[in-house]
């Protein structure tokens, strides 16, 4: 997930301290995937280099402190509309370890059966677990499940295609 892109898209909405931004990041996708300070500052300090976002002044906060709060620039602007409205490719999976075993009992002969029953047994475990908690899932939450049990549907239909093809 691109939390440089995403945490742009935040500050072209509105000026925002690091604090700020983190915690409008964790409302958007409901806490599913945490960040520190520690990552959103360093991000913000990447996209302040790259001339996407600027200070944008001082903002006094709850501990009587001060922070610099940040706008996106008009390049910041035009790279957050890019993002949100072009298509995301997979990247390749360099090195799964799941086709690697396979391809390694292939090579040698060994039996694929097993290994199959196995990875088939797990991947149902989990799309169980997956199903029962769309009973409970919050918007954000459904999604980012049903993403995984695509996923683990397509698995499932990859291990069909091994088990015809090479089993």
């Amino acid at each position: 997930m691109s939390i440089k892109n995403a945490l742009l898209e935040l500050v072209t909405e509105h000026e925002a301290n690091a604090a700020a931004l983190r915690d409008a990041f964790h409302e958007r996708t409901n806490h599913i995937w945490p960040l520190n300070i520690g990552q959103v500052t360093q991000t913000l300090a990447r996209l302040e280099r790259d001339g996407l976002i600027e200070k944008a002044g001082e903002k006094k906060v709850e501990s009587g402190r001060h922070t610099e709060t940040y706008r996106a620039t008009p390049e910041g602007e035009a790279f957050t509309r890019q993002w949100l409205t072009e298509a995301v490719v997979p990247a390749k999976a360099e090195r799964d370890e799941l086709t690697i075993k396979v391809a390694m009992a292939v090579a040698s002969h060994q039996p694929l059966q097993p290994l199959i029953n196995a990875q088939r047994t797990a991947v149902m475990g989990e799309l169980r677990a997956l199903t029962r908690q769309l009973d409970r899932a919050a918007t954000v939450e459904e999604i980012a499940i049903k993403r995984r049990i695509f996923a683990l549907e397509s698995e499932l239909r990859w291990l069909d295609y091994v088990e015809e093809r090479h089993a």
